[in-house]
């Protein structure tokens, strides 16, 4: 399918009009997870500009780091790419331990509400008392869809590989929903890239009947 036709697929996608209905839920929620720096914030910049009728490349998301090697976006920020669709910026991380992936768990499980500022606890105690003391408001009427964008120039070592493919299969358990994964887009990537950024959306659309 050209990039035309698929921007005009992703636009005009409703839950509403897959073969089962939309089941209760109202929004598709696209989640990014994944290392510092990999592009997620800048994949949802090329979602922006290819989704709206702009001329001008636009920064929505921080992307990058911070002066002290840190992450850009330090809390859950959500994207309106179209009616039915938004896309949210997690923190991403940089160990990728025990500690690191509880926390994305618990932003994929939406548990750390959208705007709230991310923080690496030390210990599992420290980060479930700051759970509880939440201000949670889960929206079970999100489709969650986990996204993993990891650098097209980064390799995973064996061990690596090991803790993302546990990763990929906690968050079909969770969520019900295949995490897709997508090469990271670089710091003002070039229009060639901006069709592949259509592609994964439109292959990120779930039908919310599925398995």
């Amino acid at each position: 399918m050209d990039p035309v036709r698929l921007k005009e697929s992703i636009l005009s996608f409703s839950l509403a009009n897959g073969p089962h209905g939309n089941q209760g839920y109202s929004r598709v929620l696209l989640q990014l997870f994944g290392f510092t720096g990999h592009g997620k914030s800048s994949f949802i910049n090329s979602c922006k500009y290819v989704l709206e009728d702009s001329k001008t490349y636009t920064t929505h998301a921080l992307a990058g780091e911070s002066q002290d090697g840190g992450a850009m976006t330090t809390e859950r920020k959500a994207y309106e790419l179209t009616e039915n669709i938004t896309i949210v910026d997690n923190r991403g991380y940089n160990k990728n331990n025990s500690l690191e992936r509880a926390e994305i768990y618990a932003q994929l499980g939406n548990f750390i509400p959208i705007g709230e500022k991310v923080k690496w606890m030390e210990n599992y105690t420290d980060m479930m008392n700051r759970l509880e003391d939440a201000d949670l408001n889960p929206n079970y009427s999100d489709f969650i869809v986990p996204i993993l964008v990891h650098s097209a120039t980064s390799t995973f070592s064996t061990s690596e590989r090991k803790e993302v493919q546990t990763f990929m299969e906690n968050c079909v358990k969770m969520t019900g929903t295949r995490c897709a994964v997508c090469g990271g887009l670089s710091r003002g990537a070039p229009r060639s890239c901006f069709p592949l950024a259509l592609w994964l959306l439109s292959s990120s659309r779930p039908d919310p009947g599925q398995e």
